[in-house]
């Protein structure tokens, strides 16, 4: 189960402040759903978007009954960066061995960073990542959760680079309110095209691709190409579908939504994610390859899971 920040600090609010949670229904789904994860019933991953906002939340109390809930109940567990995760997504594409949620959600040190490279050959263990992660990795992931905080230029480099971001996309969005319905989503294809460049022309010389076949690759069929991949044809739908939205307005929050729901979406089993995103996602379901079943409160998702549950149960009974 990934689960967007906000839920995280639900989960965090249910075992140290409940009564900041007005919804009973609520308080009971994150009590349940942390008995499920510290019992090892179910994996709660995380990723660098959680990294990167609780670096932002500053050092006081709110900030560490957080980092310490995380903590408490991921388990070691972490989603690929979405970076490498798409890279894969394209040398796939071109013929290279697909991404599985095992590749994506792994115990693999580094993999929350776009620097990572994952091991996609058979028999990489799990127990041999977990003993790597036990003995390298999850110190370094706990004090950095509870004790980094970005600098003042930090923050401001990283400002300057999502604020380039949202003005693309805000001057996309205007070109894109006349158009017609393919051609915007050729604009929205194209944008993620430019966007990925780099990672797409790593991924067509690792899958051994001449500069002509790539080129013939994007220019044939660009929009066809991105909505084939589970991760990368999600974020098209999402952008394609605020693009045509000229009341949206892009903020530097949707940089981490869009890219870290979208790849948690293809490959997780269940997702809990902000509001808009999620309602995105959920009306995308149809024209993207299946993946996880998406939820906007704790309390949608542990319906479901229950369900689930019971329909495995009453499946291996009549078998």
């Amino acid at each position: 189960m990934y689960l967007d920040q906000n839920h995280w600090i639900t989960l965090a609010q249910a075992r140290r402040a409940p009564e900041k949670i007005p919804n009973e229904e609520e308080r009971e789904a994150a009590d349940q759903l942390w008995q499920l994860a510290t019992t090892g019933l179910v994996r709660l991953p995380l990723s660098f978007a959680h990294l990167d906002e609780t670096a932002h939340a500053g050092n006081g109390r709110r900030r560490r009954d957080l980092a310490e809930t995380m903590l408490e109940a991921y388990d070691g567990w972490h989603m690929m960066h979405p970076q490498v995760i798409m890279r894969h997504e394209f040398q796939a594409a071109f013929g290279g061995p697909a991404l599985t949620p095992e590749d994506v959600f792994t115990t693999a040190a580094d993999s929350p960073f776009s620097t990572y490279t994952p091991d996609l050959r058979e028999g990489a263990s799990d127990s041999e990542r977990g003993s790597l992660a036990e003995l390298t990795w999850r110190a370094a992931w706990s004090s950095t959760l509870l004790e980094d905080t970005l600098s003042e230029e930090e923050a401001k480099a990283a400002a300057r680079s999502v604020d380039r971001w949202t003005e693309a996309l805000t001057n996309l969005a205007k070109l894109a309110a006349d158009s017609p319905v393919g051609e915007d989503r050729g604009r929205a294809a194209l944008h993620m095209v430019a966007g990925f460049q780099e990672d797409i022309a790593l991924a067509a010389m690792r899958a051994g691709l001449s500069t002509a076949e790539l080129h013939d690759q994007l220019t044939e069929d660009p929009t066809g190409l991105i909505a084939r991949l589970p991760c990368c044809g999600r974020a098209l739908e999402i952008v394609h579908a605020r693009l045509r939205n000229s009341t949206d307005k892009w903020t530097r929050s949707d940089l981490n939504d869009l890219y870290f729901l979208a790849p948690a979406a293809a490959y997780a089993h269940y997702v809990a994610a902000e509001k808009k995103t999620g309602n995105y996602l959920m009306s995308s379901t149809g024209r993207t390859i299946p993946g996880a079943s998406v939820h906007l409160n704790l309390r949608s998702l542990l319906k479901q899971l229950g369900e689930d549950m019971q329909a495995g149960v009453e499946s291996a009974q009549s078998m």
